[in-house]
């Protein structure tokens, strides 16, 4: 990916949810994050439940909103971490950017928190 330039869009809750509401995530893209060594960007989709429903086939037509965020740098190694506590981390740092950017004050906040760093965020 990083040779070509390419993007990997990967959906970390694995599925799409009953009700909307945002889902315990897998440990599947923190893990491509980590073995590729390349920065996550953090986007929420909103209103994709109302269009198409789990369990249809059909989009309606609606609203959606999508949020990015700011590429983040995924869980560093620490001494003598095992590789699943790495995961792990990793798997929390992408639930919480995401979560921040449910909401529209949560975004502002993200982005007021990297302002004030000055430089891409690493959530720890």
């Amino acid at each position: 990916m990083q040779q070509t330039g390419g993007s990997l869009i990967l959906y970390p809750e694995g599925t799409r949810s009953q009700d909307g509401k945002m889902q315990s995530f897998k440990s599947g893209a923190a893990l491509f994050a980590i073995e590729l060594d390349v920065p996550v960007v953090p986007a929420y989709i909103e209103g994709t439940h109302q269009v198409l429903p789990k369990g249809h086939y059909v989009p309606r037509t609606g609203p959606v909103t999508v949020r990015f965020g700011e590429p983040i740098e995924l869980a560093r190694p620490q001494a003598g971490e095992l590789p699943r506590e790495r995961r792990r981390r990793a798997v929390e740092q992408l639930t919480q950017s995401i979560r921040m950017l449910s909401s529209p004050r949560g975004a502002e906040e993200l982005a007021a928190d990297l302002q004030e760093k000055g430089t891409a965020a690493q959530l720890h």
